[in-house]
């Protein structure tokens, strides 16, 4: 299938669904219609990557996808330290990502190995890394960026806007 087409009958769920849901025609919330359409958009893009060769788009479609099951995942389920998630979420798109590479290529065993590893540290941020008070280490660095976020913000734009080409 092409990749227009594929992006056209995405754009069009999104719309219909916004629509219906802005209504309350169905109850579905914003997370709830992005993860659809993420997930019914890469479907077709993954194979398409596949058959192709394509690695952008398969790194970009299996990401689109499993962020898209997050959305839903995080939508359906009551998740109390949203934070946690997000970390294990990385770890654990960035394992598959690269376990997908692994399964395009096979030759590369590197992405097989990296994957695995990503995956299991997945594992361990949800079993084993509350323990060891991680997670508290996490949050505080978590809140400090959240107060110093506008200042490197504005300081990097600064640099950027000084260090131009004139």
């Amino acid at each position: 299938m092409n990749n227009r087409i594929i992006l056209g009958l995405s754009s069009l769920i999104f719309g219909i669904l916004s629509m219906l849901s802005s209504r309350n025609i169905i109850l579905l919330t914003f997370e709830d219609v992005v993860g659809i359409v993420f997930i019914f958009y890469s479907i077709p893009t993954v194979y398409s990557a596949l058959s192709n060769g394509e690695r952008g788009r398969l790194t970009s479609s299996t990401i689109l996808f499993l962020v898209g099951v997050v959305f839903l995942v995080k939508s359906y389920f009551e998740i109390l330290d949203t934070r946690g998630i997000v970390f294990f979420s990385i770890l654990f798109i960035s394992g598959s990502v690269l376990v997908i590479l692994f399964i395009e290529n096979i030759k590369e065993k590197i992405f097989l190995y990296a994957g695995i590893v990503l995956l299991v540290l997945s594992y361990l941020s949800l079993a084993q890394f509350k323990k060891f008070g991680l997670f508290n280490a996490a949050n505080r660095i978590g809140n400090l960026s959240e107060v110093f976020w506008p200042v490197i913000l504005i300081v990097m734009g600064i640099i950027i806007f000084v260090n131009r080409k004139k």
